[in-house]
């Protein structure tokens, strides 16, 4: 058994058995590693499974908390899904338009975000998203490259899960999103009609695969008088 599933067995056996309770905080990665006789980025991809599955909540700067209900196996609090599918269910037509595709290394922010050395290298995929004609999104995505081994502008313009799902093989899980607001940069500016408005809606997203490895780093800018965020979770 690989260690970072025995890790999550043993933590989710705990929570099961109620030697961790709801708002029951848990030791810090560094303490649980030394628990468990492994590494950080191995404690952190149990974390993972255990959070993707609705037993704990990781808070940044924080300890992960355990949640109040352990099994959550049949919880939806939100889905991965492309404008591709999305267009098909809610009969829109969002058109994707490829800005750039290239390989990027050595930018800190990724090293980090990844947990991954300076040799590591990235796809950075650029898009727009135009509905009626008009960019309603600016999408930034990096991928890396260990695990997407191949893209290129084809697969970039249509649909990448749709290409990482069928013909690499990969089992995409779940993603985490947060959502900011900041000014709008020349770029942003340049695609997204923002008249007199000097701020921008982003989302950042962080999809991982089923073994809990991030796989995908994203921000999406909106409009800010174009943008509405539903929240949605079933008991």
């Amino acid at each position: 058994m690989s260690k970072y599933k025995e890790v999550y067995k043993n933590i989710k056996k705990q929570i099961k058995d109620g030697k961790l309770k709801s708002k029951d905080y848990l030791k810090s990665e560094a303490d649980l590693a030394i628990d468990y006789s492994c590494s950080v980025l191995t404690v952190r991809k149990a974390l993972a499974l255990l959070e993707s599955e609705g037993y704990i909540q990781k808070i940044k700067g924080k300890k992960s908390i355990v949640l109040e209900k352990g099994d959550l196996k049949n919880i939806s609090l939100t889905s991965i899904q492309t404008f591709q599918e999305l267009n098909k269910i809610k009969n829109i037509d969002v058109k994707a338009n490829l800005v750039s595709l290239y390989i990027v290394q050595g930018l800190e922010e990724l090293m980090e975000k990844f947990n991954v050395s300076k040799t590591a290298d990235f796809y950075k995929v650029v898009r727009t998203y135009s509905l009626d004609g008009e960019v309603v999104q600016y999408a930034t995505s990096y991928f890396d490259r260990k695990i997407v081994t191949y893209l290129n502008d084809e697969i970039a313009s249509k649909s990448i899960y749709e290409y990482l799902e069928n013909e690499l093989n990969l089992k995409i899980s779940y993603s985490r999103r947060e959502i900011k607001f900041r000014n709008a940069t020349d770029e942003e500016r340049r695609y997204i009609n923002l008249e007199n408005i000097d701020r921008v809606v982003v989302i950042e997203t962080y999809a991982y695969l089923s073994n809990g490895n991030l796989f995908q780093y994203e921000t999406i800018t909106y409009h800010p008088d174009k943008f509405t965020f539903t929240a949605i979770a079933k008991r």
